[in-house]
């Protein structure tokens, strides 16, 4: 089921093979007009800011993904667009151990894109926790992740890692000391010129985040986002959307937490459930897998 603060803590036995019950939800981020747009004028409540987000264990929706299309991260460039504190793009860029049992999503290097400044910052910090946890590889051995304890952090601190120090290739996805392959930044992605987060990407993710955009920027702001997911991803690249329903839109308005939205609600005509496949279709997006076997649907596209 799907607490208040948007983790999933129901049964998760739909998934095969999947042992971990708590997922972490993208953030509810939205966009803003105009270069020096405040990103705190809109008060979304993440799942940051709320109890019970473990960064620890492998994500379900991630899970789901690599069910549907196999090896859709392996050796990808993918972008986490509404990124939020970090969790979905540093488990795709570091090996997750969870009950004896290693994952790794295999991915060439992971962009994670949040208009929350602050929301930024915590994922730095969760990519350096990452990093400090992970022993290098050396001429003997490969990296370990996990292998320091977290103990050995609070007491030596922090590794600095140089930053772009190039993508894993299909040939060393496991074995290259090029890491870590993530990276975040602040911005408003639709409206930002910065090539750095323009692609071309493999994999791009909208995990619960189109809602939001939609309420701020109403039905031309969804044009505007999906053109520009299909402009940066390559020939053959998928985009990812968890869909957020209509009811969800109603509960979104609320007189103390961006009240433009009551008013923004009334002059919408497209609806996640409806619309959005036609609208991906004028792009060359089209639905190549799908499936609600999580609280909210996961939609994958496929760019023809």
């Amino acid at each position: 089921m799907a607490t208040n603060w948007g983790n999933y803590t129901g049964n998760l036995s739909a998934l095969p093979g999947f042992v971990c019950m708590v997922v972490h939800t993208c953030t509810h981020s939205a966009l803003e007009s105009g270069a020096n747009a405040d990103a705190h004028h809109l008060d979304y409540t993440g799942p940051s800011r709320a109890p019970g987000s473990a960064t620890h264990v492998r994500d379900a929706r991630l899970h789901l993904l690599t069910t549907l299309v196999p090896d859709i991260f392996t050796a990808k460039t993918c972008l986490d667009i509404g990124c939020n504190a970090g969790n979905v793009s540093c488990q795709l860029g570091f090996l997750i151990l969870t009950r004896a049992i290693a994952f790794d999503f295999h991915a060439a290097s992971v962009t994670g894109v949040d208009i929350d400044p602050k929301l930024v910052a915590q994922a730095e910090k969760l990519l350096a926790l990452r990093s400090s946890r992970a022993r290098p590889p050396t001429g003997k051995s490969q990296r370990t992740v996990d292998y320091y304890p977290v103990s050995a952090i609070l007491t030596h601190g922090y590794r600095i890692e140089p930053k772009n120090k190039g993508l894993r290739t299909l040939s060393s996805v496991s074995t290259t000391s090029d890491w870590p392959f993530v990276q975040f930044v602040s911005a408003d992605w639709v409206a930002s010129a910065d090539r750095a987060i323009s692609g071309p990407y493999d994999v791009i993710l909208a995990l619960s985040v189109i809602k939001w955009i939609h309420l701020e920027h109403l039905d031309e702001g969804v044009r505007t986002f999906f053109r520009k997911c299909a402009t940066c991803l390559r020939s053959g690249g998928y985009l990812v959307i968890e869909l957020q329903t209509w009811d969800s839109y109603e509960k979104a308005v609320r007189p103390n937490h961006s009240p433009h939205f009551s008013e923004n609600l009334k002059l919408l005509v497209y609806r996640p459930e409806t619309s959005f496949d036609g609208l991906l279709r004028e792009h060359n997006l089209r639905l190549c897998a799908s499936s609600t076997d999580l609280p909210r649907r996961i939609n994958i596209y496929r760019k023809d």
